[in-house]
């Protein structure tokens, strides 16, 4: 199965890339922010460059707006201004065309929902701008349910007119739950994500959005700690305390208690992971965007080579 990976510097990354990397179809680091001004931030790494190539792994790089604390104000002033919206297409071009890569994923996020149509203008542009230079075009875009384009998150995402102007599309179906307790992506939320997706995109267009990581919330607190598989699986372990597979939610979860607080965690593992596989099948899906690697299962690729 075809199979994308977010990538981003962070303990176990790359090692795990000198193992894997040839068990992955497309690298997607996370490497270029935006700026103010229509220039990017390069936060690439030789390294990686270098792995990827010798393995024949082709780099689509993360444009991102994770650059700046500001990141919706950043978008908006980028996108809204026709004469910064031509300079960012224009790095954008170039900085593809200087590596080498051979596409690109556009990850904007936190887009005020009032620029639905500045960034719809930005897609077309870029999407006709790339297509002539030979390059992929793939947009990560967040779960909806349906269009709505009041939504605080994802109401400046426009399925239906994205799918028009790029080549993949790589929908988000995590974080179901952030701000309280609960799954990252239980099967029904991710199903409900792919009834909507499917109805506006063609499904050879899509690619299922998986993340391979936990939470871990701490009663009383509103955002919670992420944790790795194998941190996740330790954590139980030297609490003392049964990881529960909720066959409803088709995820694996656990609390305990520490210093008089509940916590409560759920992650993400290879049988998560292989449910939700199962869907990218039923649906005629291209395959899937896993976040990010490092973060996995080790087991998720003995299921990978299996599909």
């Amino acid at each position: 199965m075809d199979n994308k990976w977010y990538f981003d510097m962070a303990p176990n990354a790359i090692p795990d890339l000198y193992n894997h990397a040839k068990d992955i179809t497309t690298l997607i680091p996370f490497w270029y922010g935006v700026k103010e001004d229509g220039t990017l931030a390069d936060m690439s790494s030789n390294e990686v460059k270098k792995i990827a190539y010798d393995s024949g792994l082709p780099i689509y790089p993360i444009v991102h707006n994770y650059s700046d604390p500001k990141k919706s104000q950043l978008i908006h002033d980028l996108i809204s201004n026709p004469n910064l919206r031509t300079t960012l297409i224009l790095n954008i071009r170039n900085m593809l065309e200087t590596n080498n890569y051979p596409g690109v994923n556009i990850d904007f996020e936190f887009v005020p929902p009032e620029d639905r149509e500045n960034l719809n203008i930005f897609i077309k542009d870029l999407y006709n701008s790339l297509k002539v230079a030979g390059k992929t075009v793939t947009i990560s875009v967040p779960a909806e349910l349906a269009d709505n384009p009041r939504h605080p998150f994802s109401g400046a995402f426009q399925y239906s007119f994205i799918s028009q102007y790029s080549d993949e599309i790589y929908i988000l179906a995590y974080d179901e739950h952030f701000s309280q307790p609960g799954p990252i992506a239980s099967i029904s939320f991710v199903t409900n994500v792919l009834n909507y997706a499917i109805s506006v995109i063609p499904p050879k267009k899509i690619w299922l959005g998986m993340a391979v990581y936990g939470y871990d919330w701490t009663q009383g607190v509103n955002y919670p700690r992420t944790l790795t598989y194998q941190q996740a699986v330790d954590l139980a372990k030297n609490l003392g305390v049964s990881v529960i597979y909720d066959q409803t939610a088709q995820e694996s979860t656990y609390t305990y208690i520490l210093d008089g607080k509940i916590h409560t965690v759920w992650f993400e593992d290879s049988k998560s992971f292989s449910a939700k596989l199962s869907l990218v099948e039923s649906y005629g899906l291209s395959g899937v965007a896993v976040w990010r690697l490092g973060q996995e299962d080790p087991n998720i690729w003995n299921i990978l080579k299996t599909k």
